[in-house]
């Protein structure tokens, strides 16, 4: 499991030789360093190009060919080994290191399980062609609850830190952070998820308002924006004569246009009041608060506090 290191200021900056095609590094995936200044890492492992100072990273998509996969054999409970048939996407040797299988459908269901970190001895999981059976060995310690039969559907997932790269835009992978610096290529480093760190910025932010992965430029931040459902003349029923358009102007200049229901009726001297419907949520993952903002592609200063980190 990730560890908890107290390090000195500086060791933010470290990075370290990839000695194989897993994880041989000096840690484990994830393990966490913290500054005197409260200032927080995850030890991760960069995809091969040079990390850029700054930038915001995200975990690799996940697989389609290697989600909802049948269990190729019975896997009793106490089991150290579970597999899998894939469709028409290999999986390379060790892809998988430290990440989680999880059961999402039928026998076994609602169970997770750690992958093994991949050793000189022993391998996370092995090669698996494409339409081939993918078998990973788990962790030590880590054992099949319910028994696994050929109903069941597995879900191969790779570890958030494992061959990070720059957040899409929006992001199709869970954030892993912010560069500190410039890692060169196929290098463990540790990325910041939480404290006060430079950011690249989409658009000029505002200083104590939240800030989310840009939806628009890869590898930055925008302020966070809320979305509402819009439609034509009707939304679920809604219509004009009992709702009005409207329009939100968010950080970034853009306006949506939605509808709205008149609450107080209107006549000459007085402003309507009204209350915003419908399905409203956040378009991309609020990063943390912005603290110091600065012009657009500029690099701002956010306080990071990167959800489930």
């Amino acid at each position: 499991m990730p560890r908890i290191y107290y390090g000195p200021t500086g060791e933010n900056n470290s990075t370290y030789a990839n000695a194989g095609n897993a994880n041989l590094g000096r840690w484990e995936l994830g393990s966490y360093l913290i500054l005197p200044d409260q200032r927080k890492y995850a030890f991760a492992l960069n995809d091969g190009t040079a990390e850029v100072a700054g930038n915001l990273y995200q975990s690799v998509a996940p697989v389609a060919g290697h989600t909802n996969r049948p269990a190729d054999v019975v896997r009793a409970i106490a089991a150290t080994i579970i597999s899998g048939t894939l469709t028409t996407t290999a999986a390379a040797d060790d892809i998988y290191a430290e990440g989680i299988v999880h059961i999402n459908n039928d026998t076994g269901q609602g169970y997770s399980y750690r992958i093994r970190r991949a050793n000189t001895v022993e391998a996370a999981n092995a090669d698996a062609v494409a339409s081939g059976v993918l078998t990973v060995n788990l962790q030590a310690g880590e054992t099949v609850q319910v028994a696994i039969d050929t109903t069941t559907e597995l879900t191969f997932t790779r570890n958030r830190f494992h061959q990070v790269l720059i957040t899409a835009a929006p992001p199709t992978g869970g954030l892993a952070g912010v560069s500190p610096g410039v890692a060169a290529a196929d290098r463990f480093y540790w990325s910041q998820i939480q404290g006060y760190a430079a950011v690249l910025a989409d658009v000029t932010l505002r200083a104590g308002l939240p800030v989310q992965a840009s939806i628009t430029v890869a590898g930055s931040v925008e302020s966070a924006k809320r979305r509402a459902r819009t439609g034509g003349t009707t939304i679920g029923g809604m219509v004009p004569t009992t709702y009005v358009m409207a329009a939100l102007l968010d950080e970034g200049g853009t306006t949506t246009a939605f509808w709205v229901p008149v609450t107080v009726s209107t006549s000459a001297g007085i402003t309507a009041t009204y209350d915003i419907s419908g399905p409203i949520a956040v378009n991309a993952p609020v990063v943390g608060q912005c603290i110091k903002a600065n012009a657009d592609t500029d690099y701002a200063l956010v306080d990071l506090a990167l959800q489930g980190t």
